[in-house]
């Protein structure tokens, strides 16, 4: 079963030119991949609220360890809030593989230009299913990995 946490983020800046409706689109077309799911399996979406600051984020991505998750965010709260924190530097270091940013709204600052979030992978909303594709292909690439060092041996 693919597992998939999303972590909304609910901080003053989302609630403004629309965003709240950016992020009922995501997670309308996230929904949609729990009763669309083609191959059998099931894909679960779990989702999260984030108030905007950096202990809050700390805990839920503690909750998040070794599963795919998704940060609906503007960038704000992430910016402003998260930046010295260590735990979510390093954090997102770790994790890199199985997270994403999903940038919602036309203001939202593209934080993989910032020193401090270089590494971070993000996407725009309408391009989700793009980080949903990453999490499912990357699975799907380590056993066909281990597939393949099983035919050599």
């Amino acid at each position: 079963m693919e597992e998939l946490n999303v972590i909304i983020d609910v901080s003053g800046s989302m609630y403004s030119m629309g965003k709240t409706s950016v992020v009922g689109n995501v997670l309308s077309t996230l929904s949609a991949l729990e009763v669309f799911d083609d191959e059998g399996s099931k894909f679960s979406v779990t989702k999260m609220q984030w108030d905007g600051t950096s202990k809050m984020l700390e805990s839920l991505f503690e909750k998040c360890r070794n599963s795919n998750f998704l940060l609906l965010t503007d960038g704000y709260a992430l910016t402003d809030n998260c930046k010295s924190s260590k735990v979510i530097k390093a954090f997102l270091e770790e994790e890199k593989k199985q997270f994403f940013v999903v940038l919602c709204g036309g203001d939202s600052i593209n934080i993989s230009a910032l020193k401090d979030f270089k590494r971070v992978q993000t996407v725009y909303a309408d391009n989700v299913l793009y980080a949903v594709d990453c999490f499912l292909n990357s699975k799907e690439l380590g056993a066909e990995q281990n597939k393949t060092e099983d035919d050599w041996k």
